[in-house]
């Protein structure tokens, strides 16, 4: 199972549906983009999301039989419950041989800190997630900020003591 990197929430995954795979026209530094993704009304807050679809993620999806409407099925062809994915997030990191800890929601986070690290704008950010709350997004960016901050603090500090 490859989860989509930027789908919020487990009820939300569990819940993805073949019909919700779009094209889409977006305008991106003034030029109009086709963008393949997902279109779907957040479960938790009701918030419809365009969620773009990677290049890796278009691989695996291609690569899955459509064995009924949901992407995520069992291996009865149900779709999965969001506890019942849960359980079977734990197995496939197991069978992966990763440490124990690797969840869903730990997956969502991971991608907030990654749009931080990467320049994502706090916007970005609650727009990708699905978050209403600004305070939940400014998280991540305040901790990508910190890191970025003290890290070129102490090169600052290396350079002066090299030359110093």
């Amino acid at each position: 199972m490859v989860r989509h990197p930027d789908i919020n929430r487990r009820g939300d995954i569990a819940a993805l549906r073949w019909d919700q795979r779009c094209s889409k026209t977006v305008f991106l530094d003034g030029e109009a983009k086709s963008v393949e993704g997902f279109e779907l009304r957040q479960g938790k807050t009701g918030k419809r999301l365009l969620l773009p679809i990677t290049p890796i993620l278009s691989e695996v999806l291609e690569a899955t039989p459509r064995q009924g409407e949901t992407v995520l099925v069992t291996a009865y062809g149900e779709p999965f419950s969001p506890k019942s994915l849960t359980g079977r997030m734990a197995d496939w990191t197991a069978s992966a041989k990763l440490p124990k800890g690797f969840t869903l929601h730990g997956l969502r986070k991971t991608l907030g800190k990654i749009l931080a690290e990467g320049g994502a704008s706090t916007r970005q950010i609650m727009d990708t997630l699905g978050h209403d709350d600004i305070a939940h997004a400014e998280l991540y960016t305040r901790e990508a900020e910190q890191a970025r901050l003290a890290t070129d603090g102490m090169s600052r500090v290396v350079r002066l003591k090299r030359n110093g």
